[in-house]
């Protein structure tokens, strides 16, 4: 009884929204009207057609490429806080959410300022005679959206680590040293085996936000193929909500089987 809400709040807010993008892909779009004409044409386009392709590839490239990023930058950060932030862990994890506290699309757009043309970096460069001429791959290119998905993502990494790494019992570490153990070893054998949680974690949350990104690759990609951008063009000007919606539904497919195959491996009560 006490879970029957719970199961009609799911059915409503979460199966029923998604049996509808189901549908919609399935079905044609003429003069801006959906035709009930059922098929898995839509599908099928997602595989053949040489941009939608071109969108899964750089996609989950990209993500793949922030996600490896992210928990080299995080990992060291995450174990100083907490092994070596003493009294101070807390205050030294509030500075990880600070980026939190400001909308996302100013911060990415700063972004935009110090990688463009004529933005801090190509000036500050100019400036000091390094370069003649703005370098030109800063901006609108995949690297623009790998440095700004690392940025925006990078605390999501962090935060899983540091709460693992926190509750890993100094003594451990403290009586592999005593036996003689390397630091090398003490890595590899204790603390690497008991952050695994946190880096899965992390790695979840980076990659599926990666996947699903639309700001940043509209912001700072430059007209870079991305399944986001390619999802918001087909509702959008593109008037092609089927395909849209098929783009949708294969993008969560991925991201669901992904997401399945790494719990398999953690106890979700582990991550938090």
């Amino acid at each position: 009884m006490t879970a029957g809400p719970i199961v009609l709040l799911e059915l409503l807010l979460f199966v029923a929204p998604l049996g509808i993008m189901f549908m919609i892909a399935t079905m044609e779009m003429q003069d801006l009207a959906l035709i009930p004409n059922y098929s898995f044409d839509n599908f099928v386009r997602v595989f053949t057609d040489y941009v939608n392709r071109s969108a899964f590839v750089n996609t989950t490239v990209i993500a793949a490429l922030t996600t490896v990023t992210a928990a080299v930058v995080a990992y060291p950060l995450a174990y100083y806080i907490a092994r070596f932030g003493g009294e101070y862990k807390n205050q030294l994890a509030m500075l990880v959410m600070i980026p939190f506290w400001t909308n996302y699309i100013v911060r990415i757009y700063g972004w935009k300022i110090i990688l463009g043309s004529q933005g801090v970096v190509n000036s500050g460069l100019i400036a000091v005679g390094v370069i003649n001429e703005p370098i030109g791959w800063l901006i609108n290119t995949k690297f623009s959206i790998w440095l700004g998905l690392t940025y925006l993502w990078l605390p999501f990494m962090i935060l899983p680590l540091y709460s693992s790494l926190e509750r890993i019992d100094s003594s451990l570490i403290e009586a592999a040293y005593d036996l003689g153990a390397s630091r090398t070893a003490v890595f590899r054998r204790i603390i690497l085996p008991l952050s695994i949680p946190g880096l899965v974690g992390g790695v979840m949350f980076v990659f599926i936000f990666s996947m699903g990104a639309y700001i940043v690759p509209a912001m700072l990609g430059g007209g870079e193929l991305f399944v986001g951008t390619r999802i918001a063009y087909a509702f959008g000007i593109g008037g092609d909500w089927p395909m849209g919606a098929a783009l949708g539904s294969v993008l969560m497919l991925i991201v669901s089987g992904m997401l399945w195959s790494m719990l398999g491996y953690i106890n979700v009560e582990d991550l938090f």
